[in-house]
């Protein structure tokens, strides 16, 4: 078997023969991320390392970002709060891997059940036998955008009842009283709560019979997956009289219900106003342009680097940390 140089090690990346000597030796002179690539090709490639114990050196600066396979091509949210978590962690020096998982065949990452990185990031929803089961393995675990009851875990979320509200409060402030709802609260806890704060919004401005509400809530997630307005269509036919505005449980919904409404007759913003939740970079591609409710996913990410961070060199208890949403304003509501 052939013994690995450091010319190999250079060669395989396309670098200098001296870049590689100063990240081997541990010296001054090559950036972090070329450092932590240079490391890690030298234990694939089997170079034999002595001064340096260049896995232990790994693990401290690698975390793993674990993400449901449902949502590895979801690059409007998921996959742009992985980008926004990948240059934060690039400013401590971490360098991030990531795992899509499966909720019915979950299986322990090599990563983990080898020890070879600092801390876990999910992404997402997890449930409580899986948390468990990484807890066997690694401690330093960071939720974003989603608890477990009876679970005292670390967690970044957002407060989804106060953005449900403002959307809500926001159109009533422009003057609206008739404001409606669409949004398949059962499929996600996050757009149950959003229903509420819209709905507890109503009830604090209007005391509203619940015959009164206007909302469409079953069937909405099939009919945006697909990108079928004209279910939508449809179902706003059968109200008999339309609302002023409507607050949409996320980005998607208010785009195609939008498109409804205006194969339906309806201009927008001008008979009805219409406000989004997410504020996915779409949302200034469409026409018109949406109004939509942010939680910065860049500030999402640096709260989840710096508490991660803070596990790994420290003694912690567990916390949940709240972001708030904004509005954000666009055509759709003016």
């Amino acid at each position: 078997m052939k013994n690995i140089t450091m010319k190999d090690i250079a060669e395989q990346l396309n670098i200098s023969l001296n870049a590689v000597s100063i990240a081997l030796n541990d010296k001054e002179g090559v950036s972090k991320e070329l450092r932590m690539k240079i490391l890690e090709t030298a234990v694939n490639m089997n170079y034999p390392l002595k001064k340096l114990n260049v896995k232990a050196t790994l693990k401290n600066k690698t975390l793993l970002v674990m993400i449901e396979d449902k949502k590895k091509n979801d690059t409007y949210y998921y996959l742009d709060i992985l980008n926004h978590i990948e240059k934060e962690a690039s400013l401590f020096g971490y360098r991030i891997l990531t795992d899509f998982y499966s909720f019915h065949d979950f299986q322990v990452s090599k990563e983990i059940s080898e020890h070879h990185i600092a801390g876990v990031i999910i992404l997402g929803k997890i449930n409580q036998d899986i948390m468990s089961i990484l807890k066997l393995y690694i401690n330093e675990i960071v939720c974003i955008n989603h608890s477990i009851p009876y679970m005292n875990i670390d967690c970044i979320i957002s407060n989804e009842f106060l953005g449900g509200y403002l959307s809500c409060e926001y159109l009533i402030n422009k003057g609206y009283k008739n404001v409606g709802f669409i949004g398949e609260i059962e499929k996600s806890k996050n757009f149950k709560q959003r229903f509420q704060g819209y709905r507890q919004c109503m009830i604090n401005y209007f005391h509203p019979k619940k015959s009164d509400f206007i909302c469409l809530t079953k069937g909405i997630e099939k009919a945006v997956l697909n990108d079928d307005y004209r279910y939508i269509q449809m179902m706003l036919l059968t109200y008999r009289q339309m609302p002023d505005a409507f607050v949409c449980v996320n980005d998607r919904n208010a785009s195609i219900v939008i498109k409804a409404l205006q194969y339906n007759g309806y201009k927008i913003p001008q008979d009805i106003k219409i406000i989004g939740y997410d504020n996915m970079e779409f949302c200034t591609n469409t026409t018109p342009t949406l109004s939509s409710v942010e939680i910065s996913r860049k500030e999402i990410a640096k709260k989840a680097i710096r508490r991660i961070h803070e596990m790994i060199h420290e003694e912690t208890i567990p916390e949940t940390i709240m972001l708030s949403p904004q509005i954000i304003e666009r055509d759709s509501t003016k």
